[in-house]
């Protein structure tokens, strides 16, 4: 084992010092410039990307850096504010790619503003043309059709067919989606207006720019869903909120796209020194085959808790708007299957033998093993598969380069799984040194305040209020 370097010594005296508090960010705005442009699950909080970004750059040049979990590309977004040269993000949600590419894109801002309004009158324009079968479309459903708009079957699985037949009989031109329960998680109406808004972003001839204000879109499909509010897996509403639901889906589009327009003013205007370039690639973190080696002078990550079916779903999230915005040319199937293949996505044997290098996980794992085998895959499928994330990221660090990873530790089954101490055993198999860990209170991160860790149906306990800030270091070469 490497002994600490002087550049160690004194990151820990800097971190050491500060004041207990200094990591809460209680009072800061957390989503300013393009972070707030969109929800997502368990968004890291942008501070702790700034502020490390800034501790690193004071001790040595920071030219690069990665971000194999980039989901909603917090750190990317926090490089560019830094003016770090190269900047790498890699991801396997199609949304969460889609979702940084839009955040770090600058934007003229004038011509952004002129398209919002152009987009905005022919809107306006195709509502007023056909404001009578969208504001009788909820009606006719139950009157003419006989549907119960809030049941699972009728309406809730085959609402395509039925606003086709209502197009039809109403002179109705206008593309509806085909995506399987459609109506489950949309009234009639808020289909066709959404429907009508789409085809009109779809006429933009710039792509960024059209790529912006879907986004705003596909933030106000959340809010005029029939989903309940503060959750990021797929439940509706009950079906006497179903019933009287009635969004302004006009509004809450063009509130968003208002409100995103200024956010990503003030991020171009914050950029406009810098030089950043952005790669985002489709890799997977256990191989990113993109990446250089030995190239990341800093790599700054937030892996997931834990798998996504127990945890926090990011394909769930990420569904209806994939549905909706139709870029990725992906089929309904796979677009359910992202959670499959996140961290801990493989299901193993029951008889799985154990290889991961942490005798801590070892333990706790046995333990749940005792009490629910299930659980203990899916627990040792997550850290099987973190296990190879983290040997292909130190691939990708230079020597000496630092590492900061952002993690939870959840309770399963009664066992504490101390994630921070598992890494940085695991970090010794593959070439990293352990140097130092703190921890923040979880005030402003971007998830449920409860959760089933024992997957027992209205079982709920608090999640956890703290996370903890794990630093490693590439070993130098021979």
């Amino acid at each position: 084992m490497e002994l600490p370097t002087n550049l160690d010594k004194k990151l820990i005296s800097y971190l050491s010092n500060l004041p207990s508090d200094y990591w809460n960010f209680q009072c800061d705005d957390v989503r300013e410039y393009s972070h707030g442009i969109h929800g997502y699950p368990a968004m890291m909080v942008s501070l702790i990307s700034r502020n490390i970004i800034k501790l690193t750059n004071s001790i040595y040049d920071v030219n690069s850096v990665l971000d194999p979990f980039v989901g909603s590309g917090t750190v990317l977004v926090e490089s560019m504010l830094a003016g770090i040269n190269s900047i790498y993000g890699c991801d396997i949600n199609p949304f969460a790619l889609y979702l940084s590419k839009v955040k770090t894109t600058l934007l003229n801002i004038p011509a952004l503003q002129e398209e919002s309004a152009k987009l905005r009158e022919n809107i306006e324009n195709m509502y007023v043309r056909y404001k009578s079968q969208i504001e009788h479309a909820d009606d006719a459903m139950r009157q003419i059709y006989g549907l119960d708009l809030s049941a699972k079957n009728g309406w809730g699985s085959d609402a395509p067919k039925y606003l086709e037949k209502y197009k039809a009989e109403n002179y109705f031109d206008i593309d509806i989606p085909q995506f399987k329960n459609l109506g489950y998680w949309f009234k009639p109406k808020v289909v066709l207006i959404l429907s009508l808004i789409k085809r009109e972003i779809n006429n933009i001839c710039d792509r960024d720019i059209r790529d912006f204000i879907f986004i705003a879109f596909s933030e106000a499909i959340r809010l005029v869903s029939n989903r309940r509010n503060g959750e990021f897996k797929m439940f509706r509403m009950p079906a006497d909120k179903v019933n009287k639901f009635d969004p302004d889906v006009k509004n809450e589009f063009f509130t968003i796209l208002y409100r995103n327009i200024q956010k990503m003013a003030e991020f171009e205007s914050a950029c406009q020194s810098s030089n950043s370039t952005v790669s985002i690639y489709n890799n997977n973190a256990m191989s990113l085959e993109d990446i250089p080696d030995s190239s990341i002078d800093l790599v700054i990550t937030s892996p997931p808790y834990g798998d996504s079916r127990t945890t926090v779903a990011y394909g769930e999230y990420s569904r209806l708007s994939l549905e909706w915005l139709d870029l990725f040319d992906l089929s309904d199937k796979e677009i359910r299957g992202i959670d499959k293949i996140l961290l801990g996505g493989q299901k193993y044997s029951p008889d799985f033998k154990y290889d991961i290098s942490s005798r801590i996980l070892e333990s706790k794992l046995t333990h749940i093993k005792n009490v629910d085998l299930n659980r203990a895959r899916d627990v040792y499928s997550f850290y099987a598969d973190l296990e190879k994330a983290i040997a292909a990221i130190s691939r990708k660090s230079r020597p000496n380069g630092y590492q900061f990873w952002v993690v939870g530790n959840r309770t399963v089954r009664g066992e504490l799984l101390d994630t921070d101490k598992i890494i940085a055993e695991i970090a010794e198999k593959h070439g990293l040194i352990h140097i130092y860990t703190f921890e923040r209170n979880i005030i402003n991160k971007v998830m449920p305040s409860l959760n089933s860790p024992s997957n027992v149906s209205g079982v709920k306990s608090s999640t956890m209020t703290k996370e903890h800030i794990v630093i490693l270091r590439k070993q130098k070469k021979l």
